[in-house]
């Protein structure tokens, strides 16, 4: 996050003090904070946060007429259960029970006074940082959603679906650039030493950036564009890892779930990735069906191997309102959906037919009103193909000394996290805008690897590529791909000519670390 962009942030101080509040404007105005509020009157408190709506609150917690446990109470019904805003409480009190009573009321982290300069000034950084990463994440999200809701409607408008999967790609390949930037920083920011409270608000960033990107490859695999990698899949411990990932909706949704699981399943040859993605349909959708039931609620997944047809099943059922008999064949279409405008593109259980069909099973719905709905799948127990074997466990490569590496890519942002997270690790890093200036860079000194993007302006990769190997052909054995562009099938084909690792947008930086340094100490 720039400087600028950073102390340009409302902060608003609250504290009986005169002399605390004059302090803290003297280190943030001198640090270049310019935009701030203060009051040491805290029945001031929410007035002044209604008008001025900071990004920030520095908040005393022993004050008359109000303290800061009862302005904590009355802000917080205004603060979206979307929105990230970091409050900073400022304390002498530093017992157990006070930190327990402030984090519970919505404080972000403490200050304990006397003040320290340089910890009030990191404390802020830090947490204006996570508001700025959360409030980037949410414009993509809204992005998406919008961008999803247009294009839907000009197909449909249209009644053209032979071209819905060109559109749910191009959607998926404009927002991996976007979202290799927030998963990025998130993850310079977890790796950075920074507090417990900033790496746990990081780890919830990089989550919802994560769930992103599972929506963008379920378009991807709506759209044919995903290439099914099978392996060896336990059914029962893709059930487990859904449910956890969701266990927080459930939890708060007081949905009981029972595990009704047969323990001796054969393991399936299927793509546990994809497996996983109509899981997770099933159960929000069981979810969002059982919010409008009173309790109990109850999410039963079920297993079952029938040895005769050599078919595992799966259930999972939910005690909702129940599917319409009339409705129940019309389900499984793409664009189907129950529920009001704006909550659903009904694309979900779509997806999960084609999986299923995918791996050669079937999927059904049995309901009632009022009873519930129960969606049956049937997979069958094949064996893997001759020639799949098990991959050897990855030989560990020692870290290579520090080497000299050049970045290309346009988008400015991608290329500062890649040379972050490179520079970290040791190494000497340059970037360059685009291909034609890579070679001149090139022309001008050596390099022991190049990381490119493919599609850029000027030169893009894959010229880039064909002049090195007309000009510095030692670096075509030393350079990695990272690409968004999963349109072009020509481009996949040279891609898998060069016999170069190619990591797809949005990448993990860990993975892109590891290739590097293989090729480097190969």
């Amino acid at each position: 996050m720039d400087d600028e962009t950073r102390k340009a942030a409302r902060i608003l101080i609250v504290d009986d003090e005169s002399a605390n509040v004059r302090l803290l404007e003297r280190v943030l105005e001198r640090e270049g904070y310019t935009n701030l509020k203060s009051t040491t009157d805290a029945r001031q408190a929410l007035p002044l946060y209604t008008e001025f709506r900071p990004d920030l609150v520095l908040l005393d917690l022993a004050m008359p007429y109000l303290d800061g446990f009862q302005v904590l109470e009355r802000i917080k019904p205004l603060i979206s259960s979307q929105t990230f805003l970091p409050i900073l409480v400022l304390t002498a009190d530093i017992t157990m029970e006070t930190k327990r009573r402030a984090l519970e009321s919505g404080a972000k982290d403490f200050l304990t006074k006397p003040f320290d300069r340089v910890e009030v000034l990191l404390r802020i950084k830090n947490l204006l940082e996570t508001r700025l990463l959360h409030q980037e994440l949410a414009r993509h999200n809204e992005s998406l959603e919008q961008t999803v809701r247009e294009r839907t409607e000009r197909l449909l408008q249209t009644e053209k679906l032979a071209t819905m999967g060109g559109l749910l790609a191009g959607v998926a390949h404009e927002l991996n650039n976007p979202l290799t930037v927030v998963i990025g920083q998130t993850h310079l920011l977890r790796a950075g030493g920074a507090g417990t409270s900033l790496v746990q608000r990081a780890q919830k960033i990089h989550a919802a950036a994560d769930r992103c990107v599972r929506i963008v490859r379920n378009f991807l695999a709506l759209a044919r564009q995903h290439t099914p990698q099978r392996g060896e899949v336990r059914v029962n411990s893709v059930i487990r890892e859904a449910v956890e990932l969701l266990a927080y909706e459930l939890r708060t949704g007081g949905i009981e779930v029972v595990f009704d699981l047969d323990e001796d399943l054969p393991v399936l040859w299927a793509d546990a990735h994809r497996l996983h993605q109509v899981l997770v349909n099933l159960i929000v959708n069981a979810q969002h069906a059982m919010r409008e039931v009173p309790s109990p609620r109850r999410l039963t997944l079920a297993t079952r191997f029938d040895r005769e047809r050599g078919h595992v099943r799966l259930e999972v059922s939910d005690t909702g309102p129940g599917i319409p008999r009339e409705i129940q064949p019309r389900i499984f279409e793409p664009f189907f959906t129950t529920k009001p405008s704006g909550q659903g593109t009904g694309l979900g259980l779509s997806l999960c037919k084609g999986i299923v069909q995918e791996h050669d099973g079937a999927i059904t719905v049995e309901s009632e009103l009022g009873r519930g709905a129960t969606f049956l799948i049937e997979l069958p127990v094949l064996a893997p193909p001759a020639a799949a074997t098990k991959a050897a466990p990855a030989e560990a490569l020692p870290t290579p000394a520090a080497k000299a590496i050049l970045v290309v890519d346009d988008e400015s942002e991608i290329a500062a996290v890649l040379a972050e997270m490179l520079q970290r690790a040791g190494h000497h890093v340059d970037v360059a805008a685009d291909g034609a200036m890579a070679l001149e860079m090139l022309g001008r000194r050596g390099y022991d690897l190049i990381v490119t993007d493919t599609k850029m302006p000027v030169l893009d990769g894959v010229e880039l590529y064909r002049a090195l190997e007309r000009r510095f052909p030692r670096y075509c054995r030393r350079l990695i791909f990272v690409t968004g562009d999963v349109l072009d099938p020509e481009k996949r084909r040279f891609l898998e000519s060069t016999g170069a690792p190619c990591l797809p947008k949005p990448f993990d930086l860990d993975e892109v670390l590891r290739v590097a340094h293989h090729l480097l100490a190969s």
